[in-house]
């Protein structure tokens, strides 16, 4: 379960959750496994995490999402810009989980997996520039909050920024290997090194759907269906993207039932 300990920086961690099983299963992983994360504090309040947070400066902090009848989000008052990266740990299921997704937030479900939490750990370590983590709270918190498909959002990282889009004005991804090119109603473009089945099923619940292996089309910029050169979606600016054979009864059902 370790991961490589290639900097020479010790990682300094402190965990909140209320549930002090979680928290002691959490140390017990952190000393069998991670001798390189020093764990500072070990917190069961918002308000003994703050102290914590203002003593220590961690470089990640492992963040319940409720923490007794408070909420874990509370400690985002106190630091609006933190230095801190954060991992939540959380019991939630289902759209909580989708939320995180789409804020590009890391989360561990407890109860906490051996392998996750290192996979966690090391990506904290490989963290330079502390992932504008306001952004994807703000993003986080918007799209709890119930938001139709008109306002969500989804973070989208490049290999030298970070966007914040709205998931309306996503007019179709386009897959190149492991990467995925975002084409946006504005005509701007956005690649991000991860693959087009990942927003697939992210956004199988918001009008999306996967034409061909190569393209997945935002069903409301769709104009027409032709059935030249194999099939074609011509969209509401006229680019015309191929659609798969075996794709063209499920695109036509889709269709009917908007």
């Amino acid at each position: 379960h370790k991961f490589n300990a290639n900097f020479l920086v010790m990682l300094k961690v402190i965990l909140v959750d209320d549930e002090a099983t979680v928290r002691e299963s959490l140390q017990q992983l952190i000393r069998l496994y991670h001798p390189e994360v020093e764990l500072s504090a070990s917190c069961d309040s918002v308000s003994a995490a703050i102290k914590a947070i203002e003593k220590y400066q961690p470089d990640v902090v492992f963040l319940d999402v409720e923490i007794g009848s408070e909420n874990g989000f509370d400690i985002f008052e106190h630091f609006p810009k933190p230095t801190f990266r954060v991992i939540f740990v959380t019991a939630y299921q289902h759209y909580a989980i989708q939320a995180f997704r789409f804020a590009a937030l890391d989360y561990l479900l407890k109860p906490v997996d051996p392998d996750l939490l290192a996979s966690a750990l090391q990506k904290a370590v490989e963290a330079v520039d502390k992932e504008k983590i306001t952004l994807k709270i703000d993003s986080l918190l918007h799209n709890m909050n119930g938001v139709s498909k008109d306002s969500k959002k989804i973070v989208l990282k490049t290999s030298d920024s970070i966007h914040l889009v709205t998931l309306n004005d996503i007019v179709y991804c386009e897959a190149d290997r492991s990467y995925t090119t975002f084409h946006m109603a504005d005509k701007s473009r956005i690649l991000v090194s991860t693959t087009i089945g990942d927003y697939e099923e992210l956004f199988s619940d918001f009008g999306f759907f996967r034409l061909h292996q190569s393209y997945l089309l935002n069903l409301d910029y769709f104009k027409r269906y032709e059935k030249t050169e194999g099939g074609k979606a011509i969209l509401k600016d006229n680019t015309a993207l191929p659609v798969a054979t075996r794709k063209k009864d499920q695109l036509l059902q889709r269709l009917a039932s908007l």
